[in-house]
């Protein structure tokens, strides 16, 4: 007998947030966690697609000079999100609401991938324990 089969991770496009006026309003009115050097900036808010969530990602180039560096931290944050989402998003559909948010990396050097998922997982449990309100 095959038991269930086990959740799969992906990160499609309806999961993305898009949009400079919806990016601007999460970036300016959210709640902010920050567990350095991730920020966390999300916003509850309804979303016209079926996912609990829509996310960006954001490495300045202020912060992180070369590009080959900055988009290896941006696939390592798309990475820990893909992963892990799962958790957050039975909090939101258990407390039947959206969300949109805003991960930006504000550091001067990447992270290596263990340390950068660890505080990505935890800047993300933050803010749905602090914001949405239901523990699991």
């Amino acid at each position: 007998m095959i038991g269930p089969s086990p959740i799969r991770a992906t990160f499609r496009k309806h999961e993305r947030l898009i949009g400079r006026d919806r990016l601007k309003l999460v970036a300016t009115t959210g709640q902010v966690v920050k567990n350095h050097p991730f920020r966390l900036v999300g916003l509850l808010m309804p979303l016209d697609t079926i996912a609990p969530a829509q996310v960006a990602f954001a490495v300045p180039k202020r912060f992180v000079k070369l590009a080959v560096d900055r988009n290896r931290v941006r696939r390592h944050m798309r990475e820990a999100y893909r992963l892990n989402k799962h958790q957050w998003y039975e909090r939101l559909r258990a407390a039947e609401v959206q969300c949109a948010w805003l991960l930006i990396f504000q550091g001067k050097d990447p992270l290596p991938w263990d340390i950068s998922s660890k505080k990505i997982i935890d800047v993300f449990e933050r803010w749905t324990q602090q914001h949405v309100g239901i523990d699991q």
